[in-house]
């Protein structure tokens, strides 16, 4: 009797079960009923092929950071101080000087219409005044307003025992008559930046006249050119002793006045600028000189010279 019963229960569980997969079957069987528009029908029987497996890292970022990437070693900001230094790349070379010139007039306030030729002329023409005559003071004035050196053209006693002028210094002097005739002739017009010598061949020799000349213009600052007129002169020595600045002539233009000659001259002191770099060339106010300066002293700098002031070469 209860085996029965145990029977009827096996049979009524098999009967719920197998309508249970019978329903299960049939809602598969709709939902994949309708294949998608492009897809080719598969037979049925026909294994599908296996879906590709994507592997996933175990976890994502949330989002991506804010700090910049780190560079996996540290940069200098500044090279380290005992880091060689680099040498300073050499600057170009400086071009040749030019060699330069420069150019006195003596014998100048006799002739206001001469002097204001001189004035004319281009470039720093220094102007060798002599003292106590009529135009010494206004071309003295005219020259420093045109920029043009002022000197003393100071009258020195000679060996040829010409006259000369006003104002001159002789070996007969004692120092007291010496120093004092000095001074007159240095206040007789102003400005005055320097003082070269007229004539004096008997004086430039004589050494100690020229150490009391040289420590009143040491006192005064005032610059000398010596003009050579002897080879015995001694004015560069006292000049160098005293510490006055110094230069001295290089070349007379005009001892002969024919434009043959003071041409001839001209190129002389042309080479000799260019052979020492520099040279100081006297003239005078003779029509001759003025009609060739006129002409030449523009054409200087086209023939590689440069025509500068007495000041400029004693800075050398």
């Amino acid at each position: 009797m209860r085996s029965g019963v145990f029977a009827g229960l096996r049979c009524g569980l098999a009967a719920l079960l197998l309508a249970a997969l019978v329903a299960c079957s049939d809602d598969s069987t709709e939902q994949t009923a309708a294949p998608a528009p492009d897809a080719q029908p598969v037979q049925q029987g026909t294994p599908l092929p296996p879906e590709p497996v994507v592997s996933l890292p175990e976890s994502l970022p949330s989002a991506i950071p804010d700090a910049p990437v780190e560079v996996p070693f540290d940069l200098p900001d500044a090279a380290p101080d005992d880091a060689p230094e680099l040498p300073a790349p050499e600057p170009p070379p400086a071009a040749p000087a030019l060699p330069r010139l420069a150019v006195v007039i003596d014998d100048v306030g006799q002739s206001l219409t001469v002097g204001r030729r001189l004035l004319a002329l281009p470039g720093p023409v220094a102007l060798a005044i002599l003292p106590q005559l009529p135009h010494s003071q206004t071309l003295a004035s005219e020259a420093a307003a045109a920029g043009k050196p002022v000197m003393l053209h100071l009258p020195m006693e000679n060996m040829a025992g010409l006259s000369i002028g006003p104002g001159g210094l002789t070996t007969g002097m004692t120092e007291a008559e010496f120093r004092s005739q000095l001074q007159q002739s240095l206040n007789a017009f102003g400005p005055i930046q320097g003082v070269n010598n007229h004539m004096g061949s008997r004086l430039t020799a004589d050494r100690q006249r020229m150490d009391w000349l040289m420590q009143v213009l040491a006192e005064r600052q005032l610059f000398f050119v010596d003009s050579r007129t002897t080879a015995q002169t001694q004015a560069a020595f006292a000049a160098e002793a005293a510490r006055v600045p110094h230069v001295s002539r290089d070349i007379f233009l005009d001892n002969v006045r024919s434009e043959a000659e003071i041409d001839h001259e001209f190129r002389q002191v042309l080479a000799r600028a260019r052979k020492q770099g520099a040279a100081v060339l006297i003239g005078h106010p003779y029509p001759e000189t003025l009609a060739y300066l006129e002409r030449r002293l523009p054409q200087l700098e086209a023939e590689g010279v440069q025509l500068v002031s007495v000041q400029v070469l004693l800075e050398r």
